[in-house]
């Protein structure tokens, strides 16, 4: 019985390594030089920010859903509150990107963008 028991177990965790091994994350539809380009295209510096010298890194942090939507959206870092409102404005705006897969099937997984506020030169 015991030897039976350790094939099994064996079985699990060799379908698991390949499950893992067959997962796609989520995407913004064209890629990460589509996404950049978003942000480039959309991204609306706050005046007041930009009248106090203030630059970051707003991370913004959500699920992408199945279908995907965007869900869930949250800052992880913050700097200022005109640049988050604008960093939340450009992800809420975006659209539905590409869900992550195991196996090829759609799942839910959390993804994160970095929207870089840098002052003009």
């Amino acid at each position: 019985m015991k030897k039976a028991l350790s094939i099994i177990a064996s079985l699990a965790i060799a379908g698991t390594a390949m499950a893992q091994s067959d997962t796609i994350p989520a995407s913004f539809p064209g890629g990460d030089k589509a996404l950049a380009s978003y942000l480039e295209k959309n991204l609306k510096y706050p005046q007041p920010s930009i009248n106090n010298g203030i630059e970051g890194v707003v991370q913004v942090k959500f699920v992408v859903k199945t279908d995907g939507a965007l869900d869930n959206l949250k800052v992880v870092r913050l700097v200022d509150p005109d640049l988050e409102s604008e960093a939340m404005r450009l992800v809420k705006g975006m659209p539905a990107w590409n869900p992550a897969t195991v196996g090829g099937n759609p799942v839910d997984s959390e993804s994160t963008v970095k929207v870089i506020f840098t002052l003009p030169q």
